[in-house]
This record gives structure tokens, C-alpha cells and sequence, in this order.
């Protein structure tokens, strides 16, 4: 055998005895030397004729009264007429007149909405959600007017 060899296998060797002599080390500080220690014995009334020491006092908290809320002002929307969404999975309300135009929100199945305008061609309208304020286009056929 060569030197070079020999001394791989030694570093090896040398390598697992250390890896294995961390962990047992590891598990002596940290699993059995904690154990060995016994808890402190606890202090019954009975003991020494000393009664126990009297419990903290504890002040009661008391709350200040919340504040009645302020009705909230809601705005008044100049609508042509109101309407119901009657589109079963909601609409998406579009920034234009168009099918191919982004959307900018969204209103839930058989929410209350605001008719704004109406397109010249008749097939689209400007809707208002009055609870979120979000406003849109959407075809005729999907609202139904109350």
C-alpha cells in the first residue's frame, strides 16, 4: 500500500470516529445530564407550619364603554334605474364597452345595481355597485331591471 493511501483511509477513519463522538457528545450535554438533575420539591400549607405565601392580588380591569357608532352617510347615485345581476356566476365589469376591454371589478349573482348610461348601440351599460363603488360595463341581457 502507499503512503498517500494509508493516510486517506486514516483522515477517513479519523472523520466517522469524530462524527460519531459529536453526536454522543451532543446526547450526553444535551438528553442525559438534564435528567440527572432532580426538580425543585414542591411547598405544601402543611410544610414547616409555614403557610404559603398569599396569592397576587390582581386588579380587575375595567373597560371603557365603545363608542356608538356614527350612521355612515351614503351617497346618492344618480342612476337612469336600478337592476339585479342576473347572471348566475356574477359579471365582470369591463373599463370599456367591448368584450375584448380589461376588467375593473366585479358584481356578484342577484346584487342591487346603479344604471349609469347606456352605449348608443343599446348592448352595453354603465353599472355602480353602491356597496363597494366599483363601476363597469356589462351587456344588456345580464341585468335585470327592478
Amino acid at each position: 500500500m502507499k503512503f498517500t493511501e494509508v493516510a486517506k483511509a486514516h483522515i477517513s477513519l479519523m472523520f466517522v470516529f469524530g462524527v460519531i463522538g459529536g453526536v454522543v457528545a451532543a446526547g450526553y450535554f444535551y438528553v442525559w445530564i438534564p435528567y440527572q438533575t432532580y426538580p425543585p420539591r414542591p411547598r405544601f400549607a402543611n410544610d414547616d407550619g409555614v403557610p404559603p405565601p398569599p396569592p397576587p392580588v390582581i386588579k380587575p380591569l375595567t373597560a371603557s364603554p365603545l363608542p356608538k357608532p356614527s350612521p355612515k352617510a351614503t351617497p346618492k347615485i344618480n342612476a337612469l334605474y336600478w337592476g339585479r345581476v342576473n347572471a348566475s356566476i356574477g359579471l365582470v365589469l369591463r373599463a370599456e364597452p367591448e368584450s375584448g376591454s380589461g376588467g375593473t371589478g366585479g358584481a356578484d349573482y342577484n346584487s342591487r345595481v346603479a344604471i349609469l348610461k347606456e352605449s348608443p348601440d343599446k348592448e352595453w351599460i354603465l353599472i355602480r355597485q353602491p356597496e363597494t363603488r366599483e363601476q363597469g360595463w356589462v351587456r344588456v341581457g345580464n341585468i335585470d331591471r327592478e
